[in-house]
């Protein structure tokens, strides 16, 4: 009889659930609304990358002026500080190779840099940081990120 009793709510219990219809999930959204690693839009005319969380824009200028800012997993800006020993090596060629260390700007928003000149189309960066006390490294394509010479200061109220 018990046995009878247990059969009966299993299959009453499978009834319902075949009438119900499946939920959908919905994609895990931060806060605000945004979706974390959905947004990988540079800002600063750079490349997005990542490291775990964290998401790091390089801007490399051919004029040999380079900047690195820090966002975390949603792009929300993080301090510069959130990183520590940033540089890059510029590889132009075999025997042409630049190594620069970053300072972090007036801000506090970013780390940057001057260096020579890169007119090497073929030419490589390599970024290195810590985070969290883990040391980072990636190589990437020097692509030139060209500023807009009009595009308004964010650090200057309108």
């Amino acid at each position: 009889m018990r046995l009878n009793l247990v059969v009966l709510v299993v299959l009453l219990a499978s009834a319902v659930c075949r009438q119900q219809p499946a939920k959908e999930l919905a994609p895990v959204v931060d806060s605000e609304g945004v979706m974390p690693h959905g947004d990988h839009t540079p800002r600063y005319g750079g490349t997005v990358w990542m490291h775990g969380d964290l998401h790091f824009e390089v801007v490399l200028s051919p004029s040999g002026e380079h900047r690195i800012y820090f966002s975390d997993a949603s792009r929300v800006e993080l301090p510069a500080a959130v990183g520590e020993g940033v540089t890059v090596v510029i590889h132009r060629s075999e025997e042409d190779t630049e190594s620069l260390e970053l300072v972090i700007d007036e801000f506090g928003e970013a780390w940057q840099t001057s260096g020579m000149p890169v007119e090497d189309l073929d030419a490589r960066a390599v970024v290195r940081f810590v985070y969290e006390n883990e040391p980072y490294e990636i190589e990437l394509p020097f692509i030139a990120a060209v500023l807009d010479p009009a595009a308004p200061d964010p650090h200057k109220m309108p």
